[in-house]
């Protein structure tokens, strides 16, 4: 399978859907697309960053962070983690730290893990995220710092909760969030 070409079809500040004409097996075909991009990108470099925060405070178990964050495609609230795009010239781990402390008001105390850019939803978009696994602590004097388009609303889970929101066939949840919260219920524990 190759690409022939590809029409830019809208010219937004976030997002641009895209036509792509391909040719497979002498068979010619569309696909429609989204990219954060004015050109679709093909370079393995990620876009955005979703954090996976455990809050860890002193004689308390751990809680995973979460967001319930209002999503207009998707009409309702979604149980999701922490995330945000790459400023220009900013680390994935600048990004981490920054995006955190916007959404949760909470502070990077460790990253443990930090994936390649991986593809959320590949057969949509070419938009690729890096995920990181993170300790987190609170900081009384500091709040969410939200953007003016941004309705969420920080969600703290012990264990035993984080069984019963992987286990709700009522939430509605990111699929990365789900597949976090389904490898937390089968390790048994917040890692």
């Amino acid at each position: 399978m190759h690409i022939l070409k590809i029409e830019q079809i809208t010219s937004e500040k976030w997002l641009n859907l895209f036509s792509a004409t391909f040719e497979h097996r002498g068979n010619t075909g569309h696909w429609l697309f989204a990219s954060r991009h004015a050109q679709p990108r093909r370079d393995r470099n990620g876009d955005a960053v979703v954090i996976v925060p455990v809050l860890r405070r002193p004689y308390e178990p751990p809680r995973l962070v979460m967001v319930k964050e209002f999503r207009v495609p998707v009409g309702d609230y979604i149980y999701a983690f922490p995330a945000g795009l790459l400023e220009p010239g900013e680390s994935i781990a600048d990004t981490v730290r920054r995006e955190l402390l916007e959404e949760t008001g909470m502070e990077v105390t460790a990253i443990k893990r930090v994936t390649q850019p991986l593809y959320s939803t590949s057969g949509l978009t070419d938009e690729a995220v890096a995920m990181a696994f993170v300790d987190a602590q609170t900081t009384p004097q500091t709040l969410p710092k939200l953007d003016a388009s941004e309705d969420l609303e920080v969600v703290l889970l012990d264990f035993a909760a984080v069984c019963r929101l992987c286990d709700d066939p009522a939430a509605r949840i990111d699929a990365k969030a789900w597949a976090t919260l389904h490898m937390y219920q089968q390790v048994g524990q917040l890692i």
